[in-house]
């Protein structure tokens, strides 16, 4: 189902809620008041019910194609660790990753995944490797990644992270962190340097790209 064709479905079904809801008010009332019969709200309970099926369609229909045809390519189980790559996703939303809280490798740089977006990443403990390159996250995303209680690896290159929301990221990072790539943002050498020596001999080394 095309994003057209499901926004036209959703703006259907919410007309038909709305006069439903109307008309089935004003039928409600001259019930109350005897000017009509109980078996007249039967059409505005129609129209209404109508608009909520047809609403709920563009839903329940990419929920349903997941479940049946999966993302095909887009999504791997390699040597038992589920790897998923929605970089030039073409549907709306990305609610489809709680399904899958096993995911261990993600790729979701898109410019439609806002720092709301991130959110749902909480539900994946798993995940280790996290790629977020042209998304439009900001600082705020930033403190939603640090809760990553797995991330050794993260790309945010061109996004609209700050030198201010990095540094404060970096004090209290996802403990594995390790890989870091934030090319592209303007940030201060100085800063992921001081990230990459303060590493412990029993973390091993970290890296970053600038």
């Amino acid at each position: 189902m095309s994003e057209q064709i499901g926004v036209i479905l959703l703006a259907i079904g919410f007309v038909a809620v709305a006069v439903g809801f109307i008309w089935l008010l004003g039928r409600g009332l001259a019930v109350l008041l005897g000017r009509r019969t109980a078996r007249q709200l039967l059409m505005p309970l129609a129209l209404l019910g109508g608009g909520i099926v047809v609403g709920a369609v563009p839903f329940a229909y990419q929920h349903i194609y997941l479940a049946i045809v999966g993302l095909g390519e887009r999504e791997r189980v390699i040597a038992g660790e589920r790897a998923v790559v929605l970089t030039g996703w073409d549907r709306e939303g990305y609610q489809l990753l709680l399904d899958r809280p096993d995911i261990v490798i993600l790729e979701m740089g898109n410019p439609d995944v806002t720092d709301a977006t991130l959110g749902l990443l909480l539900e994946l403990p798993l995940l280790r490797e996290l790629t977020l390159n042209d998304a439009a996250i900001s600082d705020a995303g930033l403190a939603t990644l640090a809760r990553l209680p797995r991330l050794e690896t993260l790309r945010i290159a061109r996004t609209g992270i700050t030198e201010e929301g990095l540094r404060r990221f970096l004090d209290a990072p996802p403990p594995g962190l390790k890989n870091l790539d934030v090319s592209g943002n303007g940030i201060a050498t100085a800063i992921l340097r001081r990230w990459k020596n303060a590493v412990r001999d029993s973390d091993g080394e970290r890296r970053y790209v600038n």
